[in-house]
């Protein structure tokens, strides 16, 4: 297994863990692009090394969908209710502990999902617009069809913190 799919997969496992596997896939997708968002704001690295796409509607990469079929019935468990997917907690399934992700990696995460998780539409709604405002999807979004597979360049949300603190 390449680092990419171990970082990939230690982040599905974080998120879906904490939230005690009440997330949908379309939440999980949106707390991955900002756990690398974040990171290439203040680190200039990704964390999962994915190239991310704006595609229909959002960001996306395919790597996540084969990630998340590798795990499926193991670590996690997908299950359709009503056109929603959601990632549970699967028969393997660890604690949080066992990932081994260092601390302050966690705190990070960890601020991601205290603030946009819950299955609520209101707080759907909301996380969708804070991902939609981003820098990278701003720059796609407004010339591109939803349906175009478009790659995000996450740097550019670490060029609007340098202009705002004007370094």
């Amino acid at each position: 297994m390449n680092y990419k799919e171990t970082m990939l997969k230690q982040l599905i496992k974080y998120f879906v863990y904490q939230t005690k596997g009440h997330i949908t896939k379309t939440q999980l997708i949106k707390f991955l692009y900002l756990a690398d968002l974040y990171a290439v704001k203040w680190t200039e690295k990704q964390l999962t090394e994915l190239d991310w796409y704006y595609y229909h509607y959002g960001p996306w990469h395919e790597d996540i969908d084969t990630a998340l079929k590798q795990m499926d019935g193991q670590e996690i468990a997908q299950e359709l209710q009503e056109n929603t997917t959601f990632i549970k907690l699967g028969v393997a399934a660890n604690t949080t502990e066992d990932i081994g992700i260092p601390l302050g990696l966690e705190l990070m995460l960890d601020n991601i999902r205290r603030e946009w998780a819950g299955t609520g539409s209101a707080k759907l709604q909301q996380l969708g617009e804070y991902v939609h405002n981003t820098a990278p999807m701003l720059k796609v979004k407004e010339n591109n069809q939803p349906e175009a597979k478009v790659k995000l360049n996450l740097i550019a949300e670490r060029e609007k913190l340098v202009s705002e603190l004007g370094l």
